[in-house]
């Protein structure tokens, strides 16, 4: 088994960060601009949510909201999820899979270091823990 840490998975450059009161529109114009999918919405070094192109989809275009006047506070996930940057990879997969997201917030003592999305984490560490997220899918659908 692979003990590759999250922080491998990370890509290299300035971690993208809103405030709050930003708007959603001047969000995904800057998404757009640093081919990022995500943006982590922080006061200081404290992560408040993450905003991702989901977000933008189902909590903004499909509620009708008017993304020039809503702000990233109302509608960001909020106190998202996060894994330590040393965390081993499989464990990422893990999370994201049992939370059903695509973004994870990767933290370490000092902050934030960045998001680590499902399409970064290496394809070597998805096949190792496929068989079990497919036992746990099989399971979770007979239990509903």
């Amino acid at each position: 088994m692979s003990n590759r840490p999250v922080r491998e998975c990370l890509k290299r450059g300035e971690v993208l960060r809103g405030k709050r009161d930003e708007t959603v529109v001047s969000a995904a114009k800057r998404m757009a601009e640093g081919c990022s999918s995500s943006i982590l919405i922080c006061e200081q070094d404290r992560l408040l949510g993450i905003f991702t192109e989901r977000d933008l989809l189902v909590r903004v275009v499909a509620a009708g909201l008017e993304p020039e006047t809503t702000p990233l506070g109302e509608v960001m996930t909020r106190d998202p999820e996060t894994i330590e940057a040393s965390a081993p990879v499989i464990q990422a997969i893990r999370l994201m899979d049992e939370g059903n997201f695509r973004h994870l917030p990767v933290v370490a003592t000092d902050g934030v270091l960045g998001v680590v999305a499902w399409r970064d984490l290496p394809f070597e560490e998805r096949i190792e823990v496929e068989p079990e997220l497919d036992q746990r899918h099989r399971l979770a659908e007979r239990i509903w």
